[in-house]
């Protein structure tokens, strides 16, 4: 009786902090960062442009997206598709294939990598759906956890579904503990319960960084601030194009105020014998708002440890400090990146195998079964010659085998063992057309 008043405290506890100003705030800046990312920015400069004008609609929204730009160029840990690799039977390579295959888990990862960078914490899902395994990655705007000494102890994790009516009536929650598996409506009212198969918690949190106090890490609020200057500053420069970038007219000598004057090409006006017309020339500030938007984008850029030339057009005006700091900082954060998705990777397989042994008795994970991942490294670019000579010297060394040459050149040769099969294909496809030379 005790044990199930604690539960149903923790779960109110759960529900009310959902509820809470707090969390609908998160949630709130969530819903933002991901609209800024996907092009949705439209209706957050509206609402910007009625704060600050009386007449906001006669301002063109305009932006250009820097915010996905910059975090596409940080999340660098997917640049190819690492090598995963079973430590364990053949058949538990087989299938742990199958399962990389239906989940699509090298795409998914590659947008967990860039939604962490943009929303600093992320939960992966590995899911049992219509029969086969599938990964679901779920962001913080409809997300409310509880964990325990550390952000890494994860409790519990409540789900928001917000229904597509936008009616708050039929809005519900699902609450998944080691426990229990609960649905509740929109009130907090427990509408079924049933056992957690798992009996643990089948999430996966990351992070941007390695958490400490807090499971909802903070931080990037520069990167969104910049981008609604942008916006900003290039409403403000079709608003100025649009009122001073033409000559305003002018005209003397006519003391007749209803007479219509007519402006522009094949039009004809009489003037009095001393009157005038023209066009007055505006000075309109185009130059200096262009150089302010020019200026944020590059700073937004270098702030963001990135190379000036990373959102420039014109990669020749890259400073050389800021090409080598833009370098050292991108592989350093690089590695560390890599450190915490290795991680990520082998915490959800190991939940993956979770879930699997329990709908596949028949085809088991052994609780011996690991995950090994080499992700791609990077080299400079080099010539066919001189990539060719690097080959041939180190296989004098007996460093490399022409295996690891054949991998280098085809990235779809997940293993050695594919290189090895396809390298002795690729030999006697070669003495079969030397046989047939003579």
């Amino acid at each position: 009786m005790l044990w199930n008043s604690l539960v149903e405290d923790a779960l109110r506890k759960t529900y009310q902090n959902a509820i809470s100003l707090g969390t609908q705030a998160r949630k709130a800046e969530a819903v933002k960062r991901l609209s800024f990312y996907h092009d949705e920015q439209l209706e957050y400069i509206e609402a910007q442009l009625k704060r600050h004008f009386a007449q906001p609609e006669k301002l063109t929204p305009c932006f250009l997206n820097v915010v996905k730009k910059v975090i596409n160029n940080l999340s660098m840990v997917y640049l190819d598709s690492p090598i995963r690799t079973v430590d364990g039977t053949e058949r538990e390579q087989t299938v742990f294939k199958e399962i990389v295959s239906t989940t699509g888990l090298t795409l998914k990862m590659k947008t967990v990598n860039r939604y962490t960078k943009l929303l600093k914490t992320v939960l992966i899902r590995p899911v049992w759906r219509k029969g086969r395994m599938d990964l679901d990655i779920l962001t913080p705007d409809i997300l409310d956890v509880t964990w325990g000494d550390t952000p890494e102890d994860l409790l519990s994790v409540l789900i928001t579904h917000y229904p597509e009516s936008g009616r708050k009536d039929e809005m519900h929650y699902s609450l998944w503990t080691t426990e229990e598996i609960r649905e509740l409506d929109y009130r907090g009212n427990v509408t079924i319960a049933e056992p957690n198969p798992y009996q643990i918690v089948p999430f996966v949190p990351c992070w941007d960084r390695c958490p400490t106090s807090d499971f909802w890490l903070g931080g990037g609020d520069d990167l969104i601030i910049a981008q609604e200057a942008i916006n900003e500053k290039l409403t403000d420069l079709l608003y100025v194009i649009r009122m001073q970038g033409f000559g305003a007219p002018w005209i003397k000598g006519l003391e007749d105020t209803s007479y219509q004057v007519f402006f522009g090409p094949g039009s004809v006006t009489k003037l009095p014998i001393d009157g005038e017309m023209g066009f007055a020339k505006t000075n309109a500030p185009i130059a200096e708002i262009l150089e302010a938007i020019e200026f944020l984008i590059k700073q937004t850029a270098i702030h963001n440890s990135l190379s000036a030339s990373a959102l420039s057009t014109d990669p020749t005006e890259e400073s050389g400090i800021a090409r080598i700091i833009g370098n050292r900082e991108l592989e350093e954060m690089r590695r560390d990146d890599i450190e915490l998705f290795r991680r990520y990777e082998g915490q959800a397989f190991e939940v993956m195998k979770k879930i699997w042994n329990y709908h596949e008795s028949g085809r088991k994970f052994s609780d011996k079964a690991t995950l090994q991942i080499d992700f791609f490294d990077p080299k400079p670019q080099t010539s066919l010659k001189d990539q060719a000579e690097t080959w041939d010297r180190l296989m004098d060394m007996g460093v490399i085998s022409p295996v690891d040459v054949v991998m280098e050149r085809n990235r779809d040769l997940k293993t050695r063992e594919e290189a090895l099969a396809h390298l002795l294909k690729l030999q006697q496809e070669r003495e079969q057309l030397t046989e047939r030379s003579f």
